[in-house]
């Protein structure tokens, strides 16, 4: 009798501590709870060994209350964010622009067409669909276009800082990547954010056409306007032998609830010949060069190694190209062609009015796709220089 008394006692209890429904919480107060609060005070990323009396330490950064804010404004809105900070008393750690981004880049978990096999599928190679798969992984793209081979000391690492604007007697940023760019003989290999420099994008397609590999690796979020202006250019990129471009995000964040969202490529720099490097907050773009203060390092010697490793490893977590889907997805303003343009009044009666005129045709070859099958390096080398002349002459 002692014993069933006993029982019913812990089952009154046990019935008493479950939540009535105008009890339930919401989703961020759920994971609040004593234990949660107690494990978000410590840190997960700290190393066992570091000795808070070191004159060199330094406290973890790491807080859970940041992961449990995120997870609320992913799932419960601005509204569930603010809460979840005057709850747990922290205070806003998340710029506006940052909150913003993480709103318009959530990603919801992907579907799978094949659910996965709960328990242990032993098949007749002996592997398992979720565990140890034996074709999961993706082979890394290659380097196809070739890439050199640097097995000896090229020498001490030299280091050149260059500021925009420019000093009196130093080149300016701009001015040294295309004299980069003009003098390479192996290989091109840029990485950058956004890339919408016309004069660069010349000399890079010069460059391919001397037969010097070309890889571009830019940010996925900012392709589209790298596309755009190829478009108001009338250029083919896979007409272009030497030429690769790609794609590459930041980190990807992920939710306990399957949501995710990815950051952005940010790194800036090129790199020609495995023997210099050029790198900084300096973006391929018009503004960087008339408008914005920025700086940039040359590096010469052996410091350019890390720069060749961290682009080989950009490389192999790229993305092919796929101008179409990307055209579908953004859609951007349509801005007048060269050949739609008025020639202005005082261009009107010189030779390039003439040049103009006589080179219509090919024009017209390049807005219907022609373009692809002329193999005449000059013929589209001279189109592209026009291209640029007249863009030059009416800027947009």
């Amino acid at each position: 009798m002692e014993e069933t008394s006993d029982m019913e006692q812990e089952q009154e209890q046990e019935h008493e501590q479950e939540p009535g429904p105008e009890e339930e919480l919401s989703l961020w107060e759920e994971d609040t709870s004593e234990a949660d609060i107690t494990m978000a005070r410590r840190s997960q990323c700290s190393d066992a060994g570091d000795n808070p009396l070191d004159p060199n330490y330094l406290p973890p950064h790491y807080r859970e209350e940041y992961r449990l804010a995120i997870d609320a404004l992913i799932e419960e809105d601005l509204d569930g964010y603010y809460k979840f900070l005057q709850f747990v008393d922290v205070v806003d750690f998340l710029a506006p622009s940052e909150i913003d981004y993480i709103q318009n880049s959530i990603q919801l978990p992907k579907q799978s067409a094949h659910p996965e096999h709960r328990y242990l599928d032993t098949s007749a190679d002996g592997s398992s669909d979720t565990y140890w798969p034996m074709h999961s992984d993706l082979d890394a793209p290659g380097l196809d276009l070739g890439w050199p081979q640097i097995h000896h000391f090229i020498g001490p690492t030299e280091v050149t800082t260059l500021v925009n604007p420019a000093a009196p007697d130093m080149p300016s940023i701009k001015e040294q990547a295309r004299r980069l760019i003009k003098n390479a003989q192996m290989v091109i290999a840029v990485v950058m954010d956004v890339f919408t420099d016309v004069d660069i994008f010349a000399d890079i397609l010069n460059a391919a056409m001397r037969n010097v590999a070309v890889y571009l690796l830019l940010d996925e979020a900012n392709i589209h306007f790298f596309i755009n202006m190829v478009n108001n250019c009338r250029v083919n990129l896979e007409a272009i032998q030497f030429l690769r471009v790609r794609t590459v995000t930041g980190i990807s964040y992920h939710c306990r609830t399957g949501k995710s969202f990815k950051g952005q490529m940010l790194d800036r720099f090129i790199l020609t010949d495995c023997r210099a490097v050029l790198s900084g907050n300096y973006s391929f773009m018009w503004s960087y060069e008339k408008l914005h203060r920025c700086m940039a390092h040359l590096f010469l010697g052996q410091l350019v190694s890390t720069f060749d490793e961290e682009f080989r490893i950009l490389f192999a977590q790229s993305e092919p190209l796929d101008i179409k889907k990307i055209e579908e997805m953004t859609a951007l303003p349509d801005r007048p062609y060269p050949e739609e343009r008025p020639m202005p009044r005082e261009y009107g009666n010189t030779d390039q009015g003439n040049q103009k005129s006589g080179i219509d045709q090919r024009l017209r070859k390049a807005q219907t796709g022609e373009c692809r099958s002329l193999k005449d390096k000059r013929l589209f080398m001279d189109l592209w220089m026009f291209t640029i002349a007249i863009h030059r002459h009416n800027p947009g």
